[in-house]
């Protein structure tokens, strides 16, 4: 029986630094000397530029003076409005903003590509070398679509909406470099450290620059935003070694919302045929990825995501057949990237829609139509489109939710008679998670008996080290207030990769454990020798080698150990082979106003199944959070350009994001039905209420005013039409 893991320990690790107001972020740090850049960023979302003018005498550097190997910075085309053109240099960072506004440049508007529709139909170009702005495309082919159209008793046909929204993180971009002539050290606020460190080394290596370290301080929230290596972090970095100066910028609200990347901006034209049983036999359609501004490895990296939603467009259900041709298209916006779920929430979406309309087609309950359509259970089963779910007990993880699911139709039956507009929607989580290639290590045994954890993951406000600590706590047997955890600091670890897809518990904890094992089976050795009996004659508990009246302890067997000439400490590198992938069961009750067209959630029921729960503190927050996340673009959520390319919701007056005052109450349960086959034996949750919420509380809005809902956010504004209607 496991002693820590399982259990809710509170975060040990990280809280207290962030409570007390001792944590460092990047904004906090200042060296002597330190020089403030400010980014001068394009005006429009498509124009040549011409010329740059910089300020006489000020320290002021356009693109053509940075490194050609720094790509994203508008060199002599602009794509989408906020693009870096220039940077300027001074000792005040209000003084440099003031600096950014006086150079002048001269720009050539060109016709911006805003609308997606306009973009399909190439009559102006997103860049100008483009020959066509369909940058991408692929194609799923599974079954006889043809066939199972042909014996269909019903089909429904629509156009589903899954909008552009923007991360939010409550800590924008920054970094802070400095150079000393001969080593180079940057912090960022970033989920990548160790990526950055690699980027830096090939950009910078020409001027001979050769010793990097990237700190990753604490980060304020980054939902994928952060995971990949930005322009400013590089010219930063650049300039620290050009100027000899330390170098620090961040980034405003305004220029964080215009040029962090956005997420979602899928939409699905479909056709789905169903029998008369309400099994759903095909789907077939076109899924239009808007990616943004025409950048080639950031277009290709987002791309993933699109062929991974077509690809899960099936869900947990047994679909005959599926036809799906798959676009990514360049338009004058901001660049789309990983967003908490990445393709994974578009899916779902989708494919939870069509089942909910085609039920209310049928005359069917939402609940019973998925009950008809779950897959069997599986184990390590390929689907027809080419991925592969590790182990999962839908059916039984359905039956088990069913109670909770007829007490919220009981409780909106009872609004419902006393004349409230009361839904209640369901969705079946498709997702894959934990994904490789790997995951690193380090554990040692200090002088003083202490266990430290060394991640080359990058934990930024998950809660992930307190949970390393129950892992190593386990595996030593000792007391978790003895361990201890560090992580974003590539001088700790030689190798380390990010914190993203639900994966740093299931892969990076994976790797703190056979560090683990593996220390204590080197300790175990120095024991033995050290004690001249054989290392099956000892016994392992509480921190202790016992072997009759012989005791060792952790401590006096790490200080025997260097005297031995071996280190007592362990680097591991766990080598994920697949993914995992968790599902669950998500259900919520709303209410709707029918005078204000405002909705507000009742309630919100999750089931999971999540494999081994290492801490059920942190998944139950990470399920609150997410699901308050997923109903955000449900309800609230959406990035607006106007025709001209110009970002209407550039801040939190005009960008609506979900507060403390719309929560709800949130019911989480994991049942552990399966679980992954990794050490640790968990799957992953970060992502599973974001992916969930947003098309329950759609269908529950849908169940309220019996209207067809097609478009994100349902604002009331929309609801009143519908009502209307």
């Amino acid at each position: 029986m496991p002693k820590y893991i399982g259990k809710p320990l509170k975060r040990i690790i990280e809280d207290p630094p962030l409570v007390t107001g001792r944590a460092t972020f990047v904004y906090d740090l200042d060296l002597r000397g330190t020089l403030y850049a400010s980014f001068v960023r394009s005006q429009y979302a498509h124009a040549k530029i011409k010329s740059v003018k910089c300020p006489e005498g000020s320290m002021c550097f356009t693109s053509h003076d940075l490194p050609k190997a720094i790509t994203g910075i508008a060199r002599n085309e602009a794509v989408y409005q906020g693009q870096p053109i220039a940077v300027v240099l001074t000792n005040d960072e209000y003084k440099a903003r003031d600096l950014a506004e006086e150079v002048e440049v001269e720009y050539e508007p060109l016709p911006s590509v805003i609308d997606v529709e306009e973009a399909l139909s190439n009559k102006e170009r997103a860049m100008s070398e483009l020959e066509s702005n369909i940058v991408l495309q692929d194609e799923v082919n599974v079954g006889d679509i043809q066939s199972d159209f042909k014996r269909a008793y019903k089909i429904i046909e629509g156009e589903l909406i899954n909008q552009r929204v923007i991360p939010s993180a409550m800590e924008p971009r920054g970094a802070f470099a400095q150079f000393d002539g001969k080593r180079l050290t940057v912090w960022s606020s970033t989920q990548t450290p160790f990526d950055l460190k690699k980027s830096l080394s090939e950009i910078l290596s020409e001027y001979g620059v050769n010793d990097i370290r990237v700190i990753q301080p604490y980060v304020g929230g980054a939902f994928g935003s952060k995971i990949i290596n930005y322009a400013e972090e590089f010219v930063v970095a650049y300039l620290s070694v050009v100027t000899k100066r330390p170098i620090k910028w961040f980034n405003s609200r305004t220029e964080d919302m215009m040029t962090t990347n956005h997420g979602r901006d899928m939409r699905l034209r479909f056709k789905a045929a169903f029998d008369s049983e309400g099994k759903l036999l095909g789907i077939e359609g076109t899924l239009i990825h808007d990616l943004g501004a025409p950048f080639e490895d950031i277009n290709r990296d987002s791309f993933w995501m699109t062929t991974t939603a077509a690809r899960l467009l099936i869900g947990r259900y047994k679909v005959n057949s599926l036809k799906i041709r798959v676009l990514g298209v360049a338009t004058n916006k901001a660049f789309i990237g990983a967003y908490r779920g990445a393709g994974r929430p578009e899916a779902t979406y989708f494919i939870e829609r069509i089942l909910t309309l085609g039920a209310r087609e049928l005359g069917l309950d939402q609940y019973e139509v998925r009950e008809r359509n779950v897959m069997d259970d599986v184990n390590f089963t390929k689907l027809p489109t080419g991925l592969t779910y590790d182990s999962g007990k839908y059916k039984e993880l359905l039956r088990i939710a069913k109670p909770y699911y007829n007490d919220l139709i009981k409780r909106r039956d009872s609004l419902r008679s006393k004349g409230k507009l009361a839904g209640v929607g369901v969705a079946i989580v498709s997702e894959i998670a934990s994904f490789g290639p790997y995951s690193t290590a380090k554990v040692k045994v200090l002088p003083n008996g202490r266990i430290q954890v060394i991640t080359g993951t990058t934990p930024h406000g998950q809660g992930d080290a307190t949970a390393f600590t129950q892992i190593a706590a386990e595996v030593f047997d000792v007391d978790p207030s003895n361990v201890d955890v560090l992580w974003g600091d590539t001088d700790l670890i030689s190798d380390g990769d990010l914190t993203a897809g639900s994966r740093t518990i299931t892969v990076g904890g994976s790797a703190v454990y056979e560090a683990a094992v593996r220390l204590k089976e080197k300790l175990l050795k120095v024991v033995s020798e050290k004690m001249g009996v054989r290392a099956e004659e000892i016994e392992y508990r509480e921190g202790k080698f016992i072997h009759e009246d012989k005791t060792m302890s952790l401590w006096e067997a790490a200080r025997t150990s260097m005297f031995m000439g071996v280190l007592p400490e362990q680097d591991y590198s766990y080598v994920m082979n697949l993914y995992t992938s968790p599902y669950g069961v998500h259900m919520v009750l709303v209410e709707v106003d029918r005078d204000t067209g405002f909705t507000r959630v009742l309630d919100y029921k999750a089931f999971d199944d999540v494999g081994v729960v290492v801490n059920p503190l942190l998944a139950e927050g990470q399920t609150h959070g997410g699901a308050l996340q997923g109903i955000g673009q449900a309800l609230y959520e959406e990035a607006v350009y106007s025709q001209d390319g110009n970002l209407l919701t550039s801040n939190f007056s005009d960008y609506v994001l979900p507060t403390a005052v719309e929560s709800f109450n949130v019911e989480w349960k994991s049942f552990g039905l399966t679980k992954s086959d990794t050490p640790i034996g968990s799957k992953g949750i970060g992502e599973l209420p974001t992916i969930a919420g947003t098309p329950a509380v759609v269908s529950a809005i849908e169940d309220a005013i019996g209207k067809k809902i097609y478009t994100m956010p349902v604002k009331p504004e929309l609801v009143l039409k519908l009502l209307g209607e």
